[in-house]
């Protein structure tokens, strides 16, 4: 029997790390790309150190290799040490590099991962066929890869929570500190938020590569919600979390509904939208 070969954009980040384990476990071949090469590569396992703006290149990859799929994780989502991303540095990567990805592969089935942060501002709750407002230049680059995406005759698109592992939790940080690992807050009693485990995360995108591409969007999350006082108390019994600011629900919601009168929908008031209103998608 063949084994089936995954292509995997991004395999040495966080996810794409985990993903390429995922799938050699799960049986497959892996062909992963990415520009740096921090880890030997075994038979099932071959690696690649490439521009994605070098379409040539990942066309004579494509051409080699042959995958039966391609899962697209490859993207520019937060600023490293301290440097300044620029609306042109989003483009770039998530928009132009997802687009060669997309056209090299012709018509071999592409996953492209995305996030939720695709919906901007939203009230009650949303699903797969809510409009997209974006705000952030990393939500609003995602929605024109998925645009592309779209128009490849076989595709998926997961949306994926903020995602984290038992040792990565920047994304998740975000609700619960203000500064690590001293400063924490909470609002009111306590807030809940839809994230995803890396696993979790993992097991979707391996299930996918058995199934028959659907040409649909999927919210990806864990089923159950993070509780930030359940959090802060696993910090504070390692001994972070030293301070814990507790704002008052009202002050939250009355310095939210000013500040957005005042300065209108931006990237500062998006922020405390998500604090104030926490997604929840069905």
């Amino acid at each position: 029997m063949r084994i089936m070969k995954i292509l995997v954009t991004g395999s040495k980040g966080m996810i794409g790390s985990h993903l390429v384990k995922g799938l050699l476990e799960a049986g497959y071949e892996v062909v992963g790309l990415d520009r740096i090469c921090n880890q030997s590569c075994d038979g099932r396992y071959f690696h690649y150190v490439v521009d994605l703006a070098d379409k040539d290149t990942l066309q004579f990859i494509m051409e080699k290799y042959k995958p039966d799929r391609v899962i697209h994780l490859a993207a520019l989502a937060h600023a490293a040490d301290g440097k300044k991303i620029t609306w042109e540095d989003y483009k770039h990567l998530n928009v132009d590099c997802a687009k060669n990805i997309f056209e090299v592969a012709g018509d071999i089935p592409v996953l492209f991962i995305s996030t939720v942060d695709v919906f901007g501002f939203t009230k009650g709750t949303v699903n797969v066929n809510t409009p997209m407002k974006p705000v952030s230049n990393y939500g609003r680059s995602k929605m024109m890869a998925e645009q592309e995406v779209r128009k490849k005759r076989y595709f998926d698109i997961f949306r994926f929570s903020p995602v984290y592992t038992d040792t990565v939790k920047r994304d998740i940080q975000k609700r619960y500190y203000l500064k690590y690992p001293n400063i924490a807050y909470q609002i009111g009693k306590g807030t809940e938020y839809e994230i995803l485990n890396v696993n979790v995360a993992v097991q979707a995108m391996v299930d996918w590569c058995s199934e028959k591409p659907k040409n649909t969007v999927r919210i990806i999350k864990d089923t159950k919600r993070m509780w930030t006082p359940d959090y802060i108390k696993a910090e504070k019994a390692k001994g972070r979390a030293k301070i814990v600011l507790r704002v008052p629900t009202w002050m939250m919601n009355c310095g939210y509904a000013v500040l957005r009168k005042i300065t209108g929908e931006n990237k500062y008031t998006y922020l405390l939208n998500k604090a104030v209103h926490p997604l929840r998608s069905e």
